[in-house]
């Protein structure tokens, strides 16, 4: 027996802080995939090339009582998601395999299951869930759902650093800024669907914390954003990309001017999606 699943990457933290003494984020899958496949197999050694994934899934049936499968099940991860770059590629793979489990052993989805193991695995991304959560992804001590996720346009800029997100985290770092009154804001924009505030939250998010992560062309995609009548900005996880969010087209004309600028730079479009 195998099964397949497909799941998306996702694109940072439309908002991250603090709440009280709680570091949480709230993050948007985006139309990047891994294809996590599970299947039976005598010589199952394909998953140790997946570590995290791995370990992931030894603990998971260990929870389960189905030891029994753990030399007997194997994993294969295609992925088109770029790796240490902020877009939460690991915790993609985490959560496709979870996936592929509840669906090999035919189980119902358990939103405090995969939050305890990918948080046990990886504790420094958001993980996607079935809406839009605000989420203490450290220790997983907070957690508010807060509606549908909401379709929009992401126009990428990706550095050429590579970031690893555990090693980034565990580092002294300056406290995340306090977001308690985007807070609300945030929840307006998600419950009427007005990409324009939670454009606001994500920019002003990335603002207040530009002390903790620094991003090179800050200053630079703020202009670009006015120029093309951008909503807001908003930042990958840890990693070393920028996106403005929009809707419409882009005249990418107008990034001519700023070719030298941002010469190490790829620039693409992503769409955040309103279901994964």
């Amino acid at each position: 027996m195998e099964v397949v699943v497909r799941y998306p990457a996702s694109f940072g933290e439309i908002i991250q802080g603090k709440i009280g003494d709680k570091d949480i984020l709230c993050s948007c899958p985006i139309n990047m995939y891994t294809e996590v496949k599970i299947f039976e197999s005598k010589n199952s050694n394909l998953k140790y090339s997946y570590f995290k994934s791995c370990r992931f899934m030894e603990n998971l049936l260990k929870d389960w009582g189905e030891e029994k499968y753990i030399d007997v099940l194997d994993i294969e991860i295609k992925s088109n998601i770029p790796t240490g770059k902020g877009f939460a590629s690991s915790t993609a793979d985490l959560c496709g395999v979870y996936h592929g489990l509840l669906k090999f052993f035919n189980k119902e989805y358990n939103p405090r299951e995969i939050e305890k193991h990918c948080i046990n695995i990886e504790p420094t991304d958001s993980i996607i869930f079935n809406e839009m959560t605000i989420f203490d992804y450290k220790k997983g001590l907070y957690k508010k759902g807060i509606g549908e996720y909401i379709e929009f346009n992401i126009l990428v800029f990706e550095g050429n650093k590579v970031v690893d997100t555990v090693q980034f985290n565990s580092r002294p770092l300056p406290p995340l800024s306090n977001v308690e009154d985007l807070i609300e804001v945030f929840e307006e924009g998600v419950k009427y669907k007005d990409i324009k505030k939670i454009a606001y939250c994500s920019t002003e998010s990335i603002k207040r914390n530009s002390k903790r992560l620094k991003y090179d062309i800050l200053d630079r995609i703020l202009k670009i954003k006015d120029e093309i009548k951008g909503y807001g900005i908003i930042g990958a996880h840890s990693g070393d990309a920028l996106g403005i969010i929009y809707e419409g087209e882009v005249d990418f004309k107008t990034l001519e001017k700023y070719k030298d600028q941002l010469k190490d730079y790829k620039i693409y479009e992503v769409k955040a999606l309103k279901s994964i």
